[in-house]
């Protein structure tokens, strides 16, 4: 049997802008949750709670009822993440089970007993060795990650086999390829399934075998308006052929065999390039002094945090991805960079910590003043 996976990202930075929000919901989340309601797909779902508490907040219960009611369906199943959508390698080990623990505790309110994750979606695929010990430790059976990483160590992802980490975690690899074909398009559902199809029965002749889709929810209807059914079709599509199924994670977790080997740090949009540089993941860590001066500002945040534990919930919603993203090769907005750093100056300064905060104000300064400079320089 050859098996197609999709595992949907859902996410919204805690700072999304209201009417931006609005706008997804109606582009994307509303329809594609009923879609996977009503129709027997069988496909893979992670949301922050990020994204579930502003749904919450803007009355939009009914995505959330719709997204539980297809998991009762076993039309998906879902999938752990981060409540924040941090960096989960790049922060220390006990925010990113605080972050794990806090998104389980709190979807799991709002969802029930469909609600019952037995693998993690690190948010932007942002992997390390070290990461699957402490999510072995936590009790999840499996993760994701890219496979480009992979491809260059030995030619190309397997396709027939899992990655076994020494912890025991089993680690799913995510095609890359097919990923972007399709993030990228355009491909209509069914198409592309015949196409992956056509791609392992090349590869594996009658053997077992499979592709991984994981990609941004919000890739369909609203960064691609035209895809409003592409996974209703890509469904229909396997289940019409007889030696294709679509699967989820699990699915494909389950059947696959396993072999023992370290799956190198890694994570969403890396190149063969940035995999010969050392740089793991080159859109929140570039090595240069933006990113630096970010990184340095988050642990600040974090060392005050723990002294006093009434900030843990406002230091929790500013350890977002999003403002070292904006700083990033791919995208560059340094407003709402700033957007995302100021939280965690904001973190400081409730602290009341004087002196930490001029440091704090220092490294925002440094940030601002060297986006500024860039930009001009462009």
């Amino acid at each position: 049997m050859k098996q197609l996976g999709l595992l949907l990202h859902w996410y919204q930075p805690p700072w999304q802008y209201p009417e931006m929000l609005d706008r997804i919901v109606a582009e994307c989340y509303r329809p594609l949750s009923q879609s996977l309601e009503r129709h027997p797909v069988r496909c893979s779902l992670d949301i922050c709670w990020s994204l579930v508490e502003q749904l919450l907040a803007r009355g939009n219960d009914d995505v959330l009822t719709s997204l539980a009611a297809a998991a009762r369906l076993g039309h998906l199943e879902f999938v752990e993440t981060a409540a924040y959508h941090p960096i989960l390698p790049l922060v220390p080990r006990e925010v990113a089970a605080r972050q794990l623990a806090l998104n389980y505790e709190r979807n799991r309110a709002v969802f029930g007993r469909a609600y019952a994750p037995r693998g993690v979606f690190p948010p932007e695929m942002a992997y390390a060795p070290e990461l699957a010990s402490l999510l072995t430790s936590l009790g999840y059976d499996w993760t994701v990650t890219e496979d480009v990483a992979i491809a260059v160590r030995e030619g190309e992802p397997p396709i027939s086999q899992l990655l076994r980490a020494p912890s025991g975690l089993r680690v799913l690899l995510r095609s890359n390829r097919w990923s972007n074909a399709v993030a990228f398009g355009p491909h209509d559902g069914a198409r592309a399934a015949e196409a992956m199809a056509a791609e392992l029965r090349s590869r594996a002749g009658d053997g077992d075998a499979y592709l991984l889709l994981a990609m941004d929810g919000e890739t369909f209807g609203h960064h691609r308006r035209e895809y409003g059914t592409f996974v209703a079709d890509f469904a229909s599509w396997c289940a019409r052929t007889d030696d294709v199924e679509m699967a989820s994670a699990s699915d494909i977790v389950a059947a696959f065999p396993v072999r023992e080997g370290e799956v190198p740090a890694t994570s969403w949009s890396v190149l063969p390039g940035d995999v010969h540089a050392g740089l793991p993941y080159p859109l929140w860590d570039d090595g240069g002094e933006l990113h630096r001066a970010g990184w340095e500002l988050l642990h600040l945040a974090w060392r005050l945090a723990m002294a006093q534990p009434a900030l843990h919930a406002e230091f929790d919603r500013a350890i977002s991805s999003c403002a070292f993203w904006w700083l990033s090769r791919s995208n560059w907005e340094p407003k709402l960079a700033r957007r995302g750093f100021s939280m965690l100056v904001d973190v400081v300064r409730a602290s009341r910590e004087s002196a930490t905060l001029e440091r704090a104000l220092a490294l925002y300064d440094r940030i601002c003043a060297g986006a500024a400079a860039r930009s001009k320089a462009s």
